[in-house]
């Protein structure tokens, strides 16, 4: 399910530009062109913000991870969001060293800590590979061959670039489901080093209850530092790596910017669904945002029981009860809006229309008549089988362990069933470097005191279901374990039994890459393999979905592009985008207008030793009026965060916000509540975007860290 509901790539509406009015769109490079930058604001020359044949700003633009950083230094320092270095800080944090609590900052080069696990990549290259991938679609009716075909092709052309560019990654981002495929080739940076990171009360000042809020006071920004082979290739960690040296580092500008001040956005943002058909949207609306946040709810409820009063479990739990915290608020906005802007009904409203206008027409009704009712008629099976659907998606997820179980399961259903030695020794070539794979994600994860009742939880809810949505592996489980008890009991000892989570045990059988996994005798490995059974029935009929899906969602898109007669960019997809706007404020609510900015007066004024914790050393700066040199000279006082009428999204997470002139005056970390439905649309009205404003930080990084090293490198 996830994967038809997901990761076919979504269509937004672009609009040319008028003066000082932001416009829907988070344009690819290649749409930059069409954009009337000076018109908008822009100072700087065009071509020195994007370059294809040449250095320019978008060269000091970084992925960082699933966030966005940027570079500030010649040696490749990088400056992004705390909450996109926290789950680094909180795995190298133990009791003695609360590096989460406390902060961390290196004050030499040797002293700066591996962010393990973080790959950053920078955009080299990127070309149109449509016709390559979309060859020998046009032989097949049959959708999932369709599929397969473009999985095939696609894996091809990657394997070939990566042969002729040694030094890259490339990868295939469908732009437009069905029609439009770019490859982009991507420069890596696998050894990443933690530089500073703020206290927490510093970094997400206020913690959930003012995540995705406005009025915000929080210094969500924290240094990394990209390291390189001696030779500038990319390498893992090693203590013979050196600084990376980026073609281009951004300038900051440490005035910073006031009200109604152009300034843009270069960043990685991840999904956004705006063109969607209308079912899709009564999906997300009634079933799947419901869901999710449910569950996190449940989640973050349990880990939080299991680390009372207890500070090393606190600290294990802490990156995932922030990240699931993140989400399961920013569904609950996300509902929000669908409820007040009415958006599920407009869609249904404006598909109607333009089912009306296809009709209308002979031509695009040959061409386009069937394509709407068809899609209705696939999300109608869809939503019948929600709830089901929904469970299947998430009953690994919370459990890592059997997630794992599962995986062997699945691998012993397919290996199995071979005869011939030669498929035998293809297929654990091929399949064994997976479960590694796998095992390596998932281990440290592992958490039986959490996965036991998250699994019975599950459980309990998929026996509500209605007929249509009976999960057969809950209901035979349910008729062998009639009792609350018994059910807790049998799973308890399923995990107290298992040897999935045993290190040496598996990492023994991953190492010698032989069929050790085919003999595995293992309680969970019969309880996921009961559910794999059922679920991988519907996932071939998910498939065949997918398949159909995917060839109608092209056809979808020319005819709402002959109805709408407007110019389409491609909706976000985690590739690099353009965005820009005004610094403004805005009415939320009847009656209650917002400001574009915070203070540092504000954070005092928040301060109740809870919530919003403060230091003495912020208390103490303040009440010495000792602001540096970091006045906004129309507020008076040190200014915290701003708002900015921007087309932003996950992934944007510590894109630098820039000026007029491409100079650094902030670093984007959130979206007002109400802008948490931009995922699905976006409206100058409500759509507002927070960043932390470069002189909150550069006060922070000086008076309150005092860290002279990373001022003199910053060049200030």
């Amino acid at each position: 399910m996830k994967k038809l509901l997901f990761t076919a790539l979504l269509l937004g509406v672009g609009f040319f530009f008028q003066s000082h009015k932001a416009d829907e769109g988070m344009f690819p490079l290649s749409e930059m062109k069409n954009i009337d930058l000076k018109k908008a604001g822009l100072k700087m020359s065009p071509i020195d913000l994007y370059n294809p044949n040449g250095i320019s700003t978008i060269d000091a633009i970084v992925r960082v991870g699933g966030c966005t950083g940027s570079f500030i230094s010649n040696d490749g320092l990088i400056v992004t969001n705390h909450h996109c270095a926290f789950g680094f800080v909180a795995a190298m944090s133990t009791v003695q060293n609360n590096y989460m609590r406390d902060g961390f900052l290196a004050n030499t080069r040797e002293q700066e800590a591996q962010a393990k696990g973080l790959v950053c990549k920078i955009t080299a290259s990127y070309s149109d590979v449509s016709s390559d991938v979309l060859m020998g679609t046009q032989s097949t009716n049959d959708p999932v061959e369709r599929l397969k075909i473009i999985a095939a092709n696609t894996k091809k052309i990657t394997e070939q670039e990566n042969k002729l560019n040694p030094g890259l990654q490339c990868e295939i981002s469908e732009m437009f489901t069905g029609k439009t495929y770019v490859l982009f080739r991507y420069q890596l940076l696998k050894d990443v080093r933690i530089v500073y990171v703020p206290a927490r009360s510093i970094g997400e000042y206020g913690g959930e209850k003012d995540n995705w809020v406005w009025p915000r006071h929080s210094g969500d920004f924290a240094f990394l530092r990209a390291y390189v082979a001696p030779d500038g290739s990319a390498a893992e960690y090693s203590a013979n790596n050196v600084p990376f040296k980026p073609k281009k580092f951004l300038k900051i500008n440490p005035k910073g910017i006031k009200e109604n001040d152009f300034v843009f956005i270069l960043g990685y943002p991840g999904r956004t669904f705006r063109n969607q058909p209308a079912s899709f949207y009564q999906y997300h609306e009634d079933y799947m945002l419901k869901y999710v946040s449910n569950l996190y709810d449940w989640q973050i409820n349990k880990m939080e029981e299991l680390g009372k009063n207890n500070e090393s479990i606190q600290i294990k739990y802490a990156g995932k009860i922030k990240s699931l915290a993140n989400v399961t608020k920013n569904y609950k906005g996300k509902l929000q809006g669908f409820r007040r802007v009415g958006l599920t009904q407009k869609k249904f409203a404006e598909e109607q229309d333009m089912q009306k206008f296809i009709e209308a027409d002979p031509k695009l009704k040959a061409q386009f008549g069937d394509v709407v009712p068809t899609i209705n008629n696939l999300y109608k099976e869809i939503i019948t089988h929600a709830n089901r659907n929904l469970f299947f998606d998430y009953i690994y997820n919370v459990s890592p362990t059997l997630q794992m179980a599962a995986a062997i399961d699945n691998f012993k259903a397919n290996y199995l069933p071979l005869k011939n030695k030669s498929d035998k020794q293809n297929f654990l070539s091929t399949q064994v470097p997976k479960l590694k794979g796998i095992f390596t994600r998932v281990h440290a994860q592992m958490d039986p005191a959490f996965e036991i009742d998250a699994i019975l939880k599950m459980f309990a809810d998929a026996r509500t279901y209605n007929e249509q949505n009976k999960v057969a592996a809950v209901e035979a489980f349910y008729k062998n374990f009639p009792s609350e008890e018994a059910r807790k009991k049998y799973i308890s000892q399923l995990f107290a039994k298992t040897k999935l989570s045993d290190r040496d045990f598996m990492l023994k059988i991953l190492a010698d890459s032989g069929d050790g996994f085919s003999k595995i005798k293992d309680g969970l490995c019969v309880l996921a393999g009961e559910i794999n059974a059922e679920m991988n029935v519907f996932d071939a009929l998910d498939r065949v979905r997918e398949g159909k899906m995917n060839a109608l969602l092209g056809r979808y898109a020319d005819a709402k592009n002959a109805f709408k007669q407007k110019q389409f960019i491609p909706d976000a997809n985690a590739t690099l985008r353009f965005t820009y706007g005004y610094v403004r404020g805005y009415y939320p609510n009847d009656g209650e207008y917002n400001k574009p900015f915070t203070t540092l007066a504000g954070v005092i004024e928040k301060e109740d030793g809870k919530d919003f914790e403060l230091l003495q050393i912020i208390k103490d700066l303040y009440a010495a009026k000792d602001l540096g040199n970091y006045i906004h000279p129309d507020l008076q006082d040190l200014p915290v965060n701003f708002l900015y009428n921007l087309d932003t999204t996950g992934g944007n997470s510590g894109s630098p916000v820039l000026d007029e002139n491409g100079d650094l005056v902030g670093v984007n970390f959130d979206r007002a509540y109400t802008a948490t439905i931009n995922d699905y649309a976006w409206n100058e009205a409500y759509s507002r975007s927070v960043a932390v404003d470069i002189r909150y930080v550069l006060w922070t990084v000086q008076k309150v860290a005092k860290a002279q090293n990373l001022m003199k490198e910053i060049q200030l």
